[in-house]
């Protein structure tokens, strides 16, 4: 079975590293981006996946009326993966060999079952998967359709119980890969986005909720998300806190500084548990104008690291009129400056890469090198 919120394991930084300089667009994480319109919502969600795809079983609930499931644009995806993704500065004038692993780069209606419990809307293909879409009053009888699909849902059954009292009236949307579609790899593969579009919910207004519970009973140390919202300005985000990225002043700022034999994107990891962990805490990695095929938008981005039980309750993404620009900006020292400005780290030496070096936000007096 796989789940939302239980798709991958943490990535590891390599020892021995020598970064560059760059962007920093991690695509070992699950990510849902929100298109928020006047009427619909579209969310696009790609995620990874390790294991037979015989065994492939996913089940999202959606805040509203499901009106359509497609192949998501992962073109799309990538770009503002990338556009949001933290900046790298480098000063390694004295650093150590790297170890070649610099550059990471971002990933029928109206049949009626159990009565009138499950009603299932619509079922068809989107790109990789096939999925069936379900509107249901009952908790037990939709734990009961899914088992009887293929869906193990006994770990979620508590969250899908949540989701069908929940006065906004939640769609659900199983998906599983088509029987066609090529085994994955042993090591795991990067699915192709799912978009699904929706309505208003029962309160007759539009909810970007990310459905965070489904993955609270994951069995992986600690889930990633990055969360992408396309509105007017930078999102909003209740449910969870949002820890505010300073505003940058000349370029004059970095978010989180280490020396420069340490992998960026595992100091970045360290710094997003360090904020999440047990705390439902998300980092407003970017805020800026983004520019897609419709026209100029606003684009936010939140990232957030944190163990399984701390999902106990969903995130939920509003537009502003506010538009703030903030962006994050990871600052690696050479390994002699990092030691005279931050003598208290040094002791920690190399076991820093393997994840325990201590994040400091630093407000420079001058840009960095």
């Amino acid at each position: 079975m796989i789940l939302l919120s239980m798709l991958v394991p943490p990535v590891l930084a390599c020892g021995g590293f020598a970064p560059q300089a760059g962007s920093l667009a991690a695509s070992d994480a699950q990510q849902a981006l929100f298109d928020l319109g006047a009427e619909h919502i579209t969310v696009t969600y790609r995620a990874g996946y390790a294991g037979d795809a015989a065994d492939f079983a996913w089940v999202l609930a959606v805040p509203g009326q499901v009106s359509l499931v497609a192949e998501g644009d992962a073109e799309q995806l990538d770009a503002i993966a990338l556009a949001s993704a933290p900046q790298v500065k480098v000063d390694h004038s004295e650093s150590a060999p790297g170890c070649g692993c610099a550059g990471f780069a971002s990933g029928g209606g109206g049949d009626f079952t159990n009565g009138s419990d499950v009603v299932v809307t619509s079922t068809g293909v989107a790109g990789d998967y096939t999925y069936t879409t379900l509107a249901a009053s009952d908790a037990d009888g939709l734990v009961d359709w899914l088992t009887e699909h293929g869906y193990d849902v006994s770990l979620i059954a508590d969250a899908v119980a949540g989701y069908v009292a929940d006065p906004l009236d939640y769609e659900f949307v199983a998906v599983q890969l088509r029987p066609d579609v090529p085994a994955l790899t042993e090591g795991g593969s990067v699915l192709q986005p799912l978009a699904i579009t929706y309505g208003a919910a029962a309160d007759g207004a539009l909810h970007a909720v990310f459905p965070a519970k489904l993955g609270r009973t994951s069995s992986v140390d600690a889930v990633r998300t990055e969360i992408f919202v396309l509105g007017s300005g930078t999102a909003t985000l209740s449910g969870w806190d949002a820890i505010a990225n300073p505003a940058e002043t000349d370029g004059n700022i970095w978010d989180v500084v280490g020396p420069d034999y340490v992998d960026a994107t595992g100091l970045y990891y360290d710094f997003l548990l360090e904020k999440g962990g047990i705390m439902r805490q998300m980092w407003l990695a970017y805020s800026g104008g983004y520019t897609t095929a419709d026209g100029d938008r606003w684009l936010t981005r939140y990232d957030s690291i944190v163990y399984p039980d701390t999902n106990s309750v969903d995130p939920v993404f509003a537009d502003s009129t506010t538009q703030e620009i903030a962006s994050t900006v990871i600052y690696l020292m050479n390994e002699t400056q990092y030691e005279e400005e931050y003598p208290s780290d040094t002791s920690l030496g190399l076991v820093g890469v393997l994840g325990t070096l201590v994040w400091r936000r630093r407000f420079a007096k001058r840009a960095p090198a």
